[in-house]
């Protein structure tokens, strides 16, 4: 659904205007629409935006991740694009980290910052003041736990049913793009199924595929499906969150 601009525009600016400490967050399950109403919010309050995908950390995986391009970007700023190599790994203490760092600089710098995508955990770990525990990889709840922004948190979601087409149809637009391909170029810099990197969703699929040959279309049928219970896991996450303006 499209976002009504009489409802969102004026929180946006009010809270921009009242906040110390601003940070608007947008978040929702995969295919919902982020990166568009994102791309519309920054331009409209010179902010910048700090990605909240865990997939798009990575060089090297573009296609598969649906990463931002630069013409989709329309000269905003994004941060934590691109960061790490497939062979490293991500955790959520070091996103915490990092964003948070990302988040006061521009602070410093009198810049509004936009958290956007739809890593639970890392999302969480800001807005909720989480603190991780990675050798028992838990995260750790503390009754005094809580975020250091003022937050303006917003939801992009869809029926269930146009989720599905959507992820189907997704699916379907990323191997006529080259995903195959894309994969394959990583297996031939030494990347393997085994690197970190590799957890997204549908590139260590890919990488089995082309090891053992499978059928295209069985492969592009298991991707969607797990990527659609990705999709119903990030809605049941964010279902009772009270302070998520849904759009």
């Amino acid at each position: 659904m499209t976002p009504d601009k009489h409802s969102w525009q004026p929180l946006i600016k009010d809270h921009a205007k009242k906040s110390t400490k601003p940070l608007i967050v947008i978040l929702g399950p995969t295919a919902s629409g982020k990166t568009s109403f994102s791309i519309e919010v920054a331009k409209m309050l010179d902010a910048e935006i700090i990605n909240a995908d865990s997939r798009q950390l990575f060089t090297g995986m573009d296609i598969g991740t649906a990463k931002i391009t630069e013409e989709e970007k329309q000269g905003v700023p994004h941060h934590l694009i691109d960061v790490l190599d497939p062979k490293e790994k991500a955790t959520s203490a070091w996103y915490k980290q990092v964003a948070q760092e990302k988040i006061d600089q521009l602070h410093s710098k009198g810049k509004i910052p936009m958290l956007v995508g739809g890593s639970m955990l890392y999302i969480a770990g800001i807005t909720d003041g989480l603190s991780f525990d990675e050798t028992i990889r838990t995260e750790l709840r503390s009754p005094e736990a809580e975020c250091k922004y003022d937050l303006l948190v917003f939801g992009l979601g869809k029926e269930r049913s146009e989720t599905v087409v959507k992820i189907n149809n997704r699916t379907e637009g990323l191997f006529a793009a080259g995903w195959i391909d894309e994969v394959q170029g990583l297996l031939d810099k030494g990347y393997t199924k085994d690197d970190p990197g590799m957890k997204a969703c549908g590139y260590r699929e890919i990488m089995e595929y082309l090891e053992s040959g499978s059928d295209l279309e069985e492969l592009k049928s298991s991707i969607a499906a797990k990527t659609r219970q990705y999709a119903r896991r990030q809605v049941t996450w964010w279902r009772n969150d009270t302070r998520i303006q849904w759009l």
